[in-house]
């Protein structure tokens, strides 16, 4: 490590003095060493006692690999303070507000404060685990940009709804003495702006600050450190711009754009060249990125290193696209380890054909983020009751499911009847069909119901969900619980359309159920397995950043999907563009982008960002 040879602005990085600097990182550019060799530079050059200086990360897990990568540079000679902006913000707060560890909300007691509220409210949503971790987001980013909340206007409910369960949620903490992480900051925050013994005595606790990944930065978090800065102005900022992709909590490139006027006499380093990627993945990012206004530009350049230039897999859906990755994959395993090889999708939803066609395979695999099961969702459920009952009439557990899905006017007395009379012994669909007292209207539902399963027993899963949709009327019940609900129909109909899709390729309906079973347990064993970490990765963009591959998959590049739907606002699709960025720069030397020719039948367009090298009509 002592003879590692740094190129020249590294170098003049790792030299720097004092002032503030900024350090602008392109993907593979070597940040982690710039940091490390800077603090031993400070250290063993420039007489820096190692108690007076802080270095900053994100994540505990950035936090420890950035202090074993300077212990083992510096044979673990100096005390270096490691840490992330919370631990540094909750040692400022503890002592004043006698805080302790036990009064720190975890996500798991978090998550379930929140959908206590919501279930004691009767609020509505199209699925809970989304829609409470939507309002988690929410909070979180009122609170990290300073937004009073009675001016913040939620995405996801309406403002009195989300006024009802931000003040509850807050009313539970005091109550109980309790914080949450954005707590810290906003505590740290508000307590340094108030307390001037306090801010000066943590303005001369440290006297040069090293922050890493600082575009993940956030608004609470850039005013504080303004504040606690020392007199020197000795700040060291490392980040990329292009890699901010953190907006939904609050995360922004204008603090890295704004830096130089907050700080005067900022020097500037760019580091330009990545050790990582080919020259000819080097060269698509540079095109795909250079078409954000909103960036420092920095021209990144490669060593030479070549191989094969990016390769684009065409897929008429996700069913072939599974297929054609799979196909790859076979071929690749001569030459790769599984472990070297990363499918990386921007939304969970896409890794459901994925997964699925990786069991037929049987190829190795682990999930970088929760994914859960489609076949959980209550749709879900409704459609499997659907092909339950119509491989068996007794099935009367799954007759009362879609009893009146869509609307039959069967009442819950009458149900309720039935039940006890028929116990398991007796079909209560063939019962009521039987039943004198039906009305005529009531009568002529069971006996369409009676004909649709007889139907649907005929066919194979794919067109018997599809059946059930258009024929039956399940796509229309959605659309009145929607309306029922107040909420958007489009994220339940995407539901049903995915387990439309999950289905193509089963001859028959009970081998089709059969694999949803495996499917599940093989999701469940996943999540509670301690060793998940062999075979292909899994990931999520927002998760891969950080991460580097052999080769990388990019999956689902269409419009709509990226950009994502909801992105509209020329700031959204810039995010979103560095997104896909972030997920193209992973590769080492292997980069397929897959684009479909559609989605859930309809026609799709490929994603916007691949405009100046695929030849396509909008």
């Amino acid at each position: 490590m002592t003879n590692l040879v740094l190129n020249k602005n590294q170098k003049e990085a790792t030299l720097h003095n004092k002032g503030p600097m900024m350090v602008l990182s392109g993907p593979g550019s070597g940040k982690t060493t710039v940091i490390t060799y800077r603090i031993k530079n400070l250290i063993e050059n420039l007489e820096v006692l190692p108690n007076d200086i802080l270095v900053i990360t994100f994540t505990k897990a950035a936090s420890e690999e950035m202090k074993q990568r300077f212990n083992k540079v510096c044979n673990n000679s100096y005390n270096v303070t490691f840490g992330t902006f919370h631990s540094y913000f909750f040692r400022i707060i503890r002592a004043y507000y006698k805080y302790d560890l036990n009064n720190i909300l975890n996500d798991y007691e978090k998550t379930n404060i929140i959908k206590n509220i919501i279930s004691k409210n009767n609020i509505s949503f199209d699925n809970e685990e989304e829609f409470i971790q939507a309002i988690i987001n929410e909070i979180s980013l009122l609170k990290n940009e300073l937004i009073n909340p009675i001016f913040f206007n939620s995405n996801y409910t309406d403002s009195n709804t989300f006024s009802i369960i931000f003040k509850e949620y807050e009313d539970f903490k005091q109550e109980n003495n309790k914080i949450d992480f954005d707590d810290m900051l906003i505590k740290c925050y508000n307590l340094i702006k108030k307390d001037e013994n306090v801010r000066k005595f943590w303005k001369d606790k440290y006297k040069y600050i090293l922050i890493d990944e600082f575009q993940d930065i956030n608004r609470v978090q850039y005013e504080c450190i303004k504040m606690l800065i020392n007199n020197e102005k000795n700040i060291f900022i490392v980040g990329d711009d292009d890699q901010s992709i953190y907006g939904f909590r609050g995360s922004k490139p204008e603090f890295l754009l704004k830096f130089p006027n907050d700080f005067d006499n900022t020097k500037k380093i760019i580091l330009n060249t990545n050790y990582r990627s080919t020259k000819q993945i080097i060269n698509l990012c540079n095109t795909i990125i250079e078409d954000n206004n909103n960036r420092y530009n920095k021209n990144i350049v490669g060593t030479d290193k070549t191989y094969k230039a990016p390769i684009l897999i065409r897929a008429y859906d996700a069913y072939e696209e599974a297929k054609k990755i799979v196909e790859k994959i076979e071929a690749l395993k001569k030459d790769y380890s599984l472990e070297e090889i990363a499918i990386i999708y921007r939304t969970n939803i896409q890794a459901r054909a994925i997964v699925e066609k990786f069991m037929d395979y049987n190829i190795e695999y682990q999930l970088k983020d929760k994914v859960p099961s489609i076949y959980d969702h209550f749709i879900a459920k409704d459609i499997i009751a659907y092909l339950k009952l119509a491989l068996d009439k007794l099935d009367n557990t799954s007759f009362m499911r879609i009893a009146n899905k869509p609307k039959r006017f069967l009442n819950k007395n009458m149900l309720s009847d039935a039940i006890d009379i028929c116990k398991n012994e007796k079909s209560i669909l063939e019962y009521l069909y039987c039943s004198t007292s039906l009305k005529s209207w009531q009568l002529e539902k069971v006996n369409d119901l009676l004909f649709h399963i007889g139907q649907i027993k005929k066919k194979n899963a794919y067109d018997a969900i599809r059946y059930i949709l258009k024929i039956v009327g399940y796509e229309d019940y959605i659309e009145e619980y929607a309306s029922f609900k107040n909420i958007g129909t489009k994220g339940l109909l995407e539901i049903a359309n995915e387990i439309l899709e999950s289905s193509k390729g089963y001859t028959d309906i009970l081998t089709y159920l059969d694999h949803i079973e495996d499917i599940k347990e093989e999701i469940d064993k996943k999540y509670k397995s301690k060793n998940n970490q062999k075979g292909i990765v899994l990931t999520t963009m927002h998760s891969a950043k950080g991460l580097e591959f052999d080769v990388v998959f990019v999956i689902g590049c269409i419009d709509g999907i990226i950009p994502h739907e909801k992105s509209k606002s020329n700031m959204e699709i810039e995010e979103e563009r560095r997104l896909f960025y972030v997920a193209l720069t992973r590769a080492k030397r292997l980069l397929y982008i897959s684009i479909l020719e559609t989605k859930y039948e309809n026609k799709v367009i490929p994603s916007r960002f691949l405009k100046k090298l695929i030849k396509f009509k909008r």
